[in-house]
């Protein structure tokens, strides 16, 4: 969980140009409310010229997504224990 959130400071302050102190919040969605909430959250940060260039992957080549803002996805590992 530490590496996320450094990864979420270093990604914030070196792709977007953020200031250092900036908050972190971690949301929990409901199973298949994911892509809703991003859409939402991307709706609340971005002027509406601006909206079309945001969202999810279209092409293969692409690698990322691309938010106005950092999504770090967390998943919890599951142990199998015999």
């Amino acid at each position: 969980m530490h590496l996320k959130v450094i990864r979420a400071y270093i990604e914030g302050v070196l792709r977007f140009g953020i200031d250092r102190k900036f908050m972190i919040g971690l949301l929990c969605p409901r199973k298949g409310a994911e892509k809703s909430i991003l859409m939402e959250i991307t709706e609340a940060m971005t002027e509406e010229s601006m909206r079309e260039y945001y969202g999810e992957k279209m092409d293969a080549a692409e690698t990322d997504d691309y938010w106005p803002f950092v999504a770090l996805p967390l998943t919890t590992p599951i142990h199998v224990f015999e």
